[in-house]
């Protein structure tokens, strides 16, 4: 399940584990299953993806685990998840609910891998805005006193147990207007925030605003295991400490989220 693929904004775990591995010249083997696994309130299991290091030492020696058999059960149920090639597993016709556990069973070489994970209750956001306005920028005209929306655009959300949030924040139109028409660079239109202990987070227009149209704001309810890896996921390649996972008899993570959305105009001043 890609709940922000990410997984393209983050990291691969196989490459995550391979980088805190002490330096060696010497080939150590390893047979390490490595999962990535998210599961998504609201969602099916779309992209569930267990891979094999050959090598601690070698970073291109990962290669994909199909053909297993791999279920994922709650409380009352056992669910078999389909290989799709390269490593993916599925099970579209399942799907994951809110403040409910989940266990991953994978069996290899008759051994059992296995992990296990609590999908948070969707929490319900506000936003102090829905639209905001920023005058257009011309091509070759000077910047001077901007004028416009200058207040932040606030999203609030209960956060008494002390959970761990990110938002992300996307312009979902196809070919939508550049606010600053001198930048020739290739802008981007996401943004994706840390996992934080937080209540709220804030979006200053002027700064984090490079096209007109409709936003999409997720905000997204996760567990600590993925604000760990996440964490790891930005330290020294040299760091001798292992990456955290939760995944028995292997490496990786296996984790649950829940979200709310949310969106925004920025129209032209």
């Amino acid at each position: 399940m890609k709940f922000i693929k990410l997984i393209s904004l983050l990291f691969s775990i196989s490459i995550l584990f391979l980088a805190c591995e002490k330096q060696s010249t010497e080939v150590i083997e390893s047979k390490t299953t490595v999962v990535e696994a998210y599961l998504h309130a609201g969602k099916t299991i779309d992209s569930l993806k267990i891979t094999q290091s050959l090598s601690l030492t070698i970073a291109d020696s990962i290669i994909a685990l199909d053909d297993l058999v791999v279920n994922i059960s709650d409380s009352n149920n056992q669910y078999t998840l389909n290989s799709i090639g390269n490593g993916i597993y599925q099970n579209t016709e399942l799907i994951i609910e809110n403040d409910k556990s989940y266990r991953l069973e994978i069996e290899r070489d008759g051994a059992v891998i296995s992990a296990e994970t609590y999908i948070p209750n969707k929490k319900e956001t506000q936003i102090s805005l829905t639209q905001v306005a920023l005058p257009k920028i011309e091509l070759n005209t000077p910047i001077g006193i901007p004028t416009g929306s200058i207040d932040a655009v606030e999203i609030t959300w209960d956060n008494s147990e002390g959970d761990y949030y990110y938002t992300s924040i996307s312009n979902i139109e196809i070919d939508p207007e550049t606010v600053n028409e001198n930048d020739t660079g290739q802008l981007s239109r996401s943004i994706i925030s840390e996992p934080q202990i937080s209540s709220f987070y804030a979006i200053f227009p002027r700064r984090e605003f490079s096209h007109y149209g409709t936003h999409q704001i997720i905000v997204y309810r996760v567990n600590p295991e993925y604000a760990a890896l996440y964490e790891s996921s930005g330290n020294s390649t040299l760091s001798l400490e292992e990456p955290p996972t939760n995944i028995e008899n292997g490496l990786g993570i296996f984790t649950g989220a829940s979200s709310d959305t949310l969106y925004l105009e920025v129209v032209k001043l």
